[in-house]
């Protein structure tokens, strides 16, 4: 705009000059510069007339090369000006699946469960020295159930994506401190079996049976939070999940 500005401004004094108009004192180029000339109306005339055509010229250069272009873009996005956000927050939980004592997971001795990567939740030191029932923590339709029997994914009825990991490093154990009361692809109730595994062959084989709890789809989540105290129950709850859902509905514009 500047460029305009001192193009303009120079075409402006080139045209003056060039009529032979000059000024009889000195002043700033302003409004108040007309009155250098009241006492040759010819100038005057000149200077009217090349003034209000200089400014002319600058809006219709500005307009074209000086405003940017996204400037002058029209909204693509009409229906999103004109819109109403709404938001709804939805509570959940999540169930212990054995009966233990609770364990933050950053106190867990696997790096990348501790580090969070594959989502927020909770671990558990199992309570029964032998054989611990491993029961659902939703009500859903398990996505995953490993061969050797220690993990368990599942995907609940809202969405919730929940992977139980029975035990460190436990796959090496190729499935024998393990049984499977359930297959892939099968819906179950909270608290329904999914199977067992034996603490003490764990603990044997020199390998930890923590339980661990993730919720693998955290970031859809606002909150999750452990609820349950150092001790807790299968079947009591463990976290809480809050979920906002957010929505945007168009609103057509009131008739002028």
């Amino acid at each position: 705009m500047l460029i305009v500005t001192v193009l303009t401004s120079g075409l402006g004094a080139a045209i003056l000059s060039m009529l032979n108009v000059a000024a009889n004192s000195y002043g700033l180029a302003v409004v108040p510069s007309y009155l250098m000339y009241i006492y040759n109306g010819h100038a005057l005339l000149w200077y009217t007339v090349v003034s209000l055509g200089t400014v002319v010229v600058a809006f219709v250069a500005t307009n074209a090369f000086a405003i940017p272009k996204e400037i002058l873009k029209p909204d693509e996005n009409v229906e999103t000006a004109n819109a109403v956000i709404s938001s709804t927050v939805s509570d959940d939980k999540v169930y212990a699946p054995v009966s233990g004592e609770t364990v933050a997971l950053a106190n867990v001795s696997d790096p990348v469960f501790a580090s969070g990567m594959m989502g927020d939740g909770l671990a558990i030191k199992p309570a029964e020295k032998g054989i611990n029932n491993v029961h659902a923590p939703q009500t859903g339709t398990l996505s995953v159930v490993a061969d050797t029997g220690h993990a368990y994914g599942m995907t609940t009825d809202d969405g919730m994506e929940i992977l139980v990991h029975l035990g460190i490093d436990t796959v090496n154990l190729k499935g024998a401190p393990f049984t499977v009361a359930v297959k892939a692809g099968q819906h179950v109730n909270k608290g329904d079996l999914l199977g067992t595994f034996d603490q003490a062959a764990i603990k044997k084989a020199g390998l930890d049976p923590m339980t661990i709890v993730l919720i693998t789809n955290s970031k859809s989540y606002a909150r999750i939070e452990p609820v349950a105290d150092t001790s807790v129950q299968a079947g009591a709850d463990l976290l809480a999940v809050q979920r906002e859902d957010v929505k945007v509905e168009a609103v057509s514009p009131a008739p002028l």
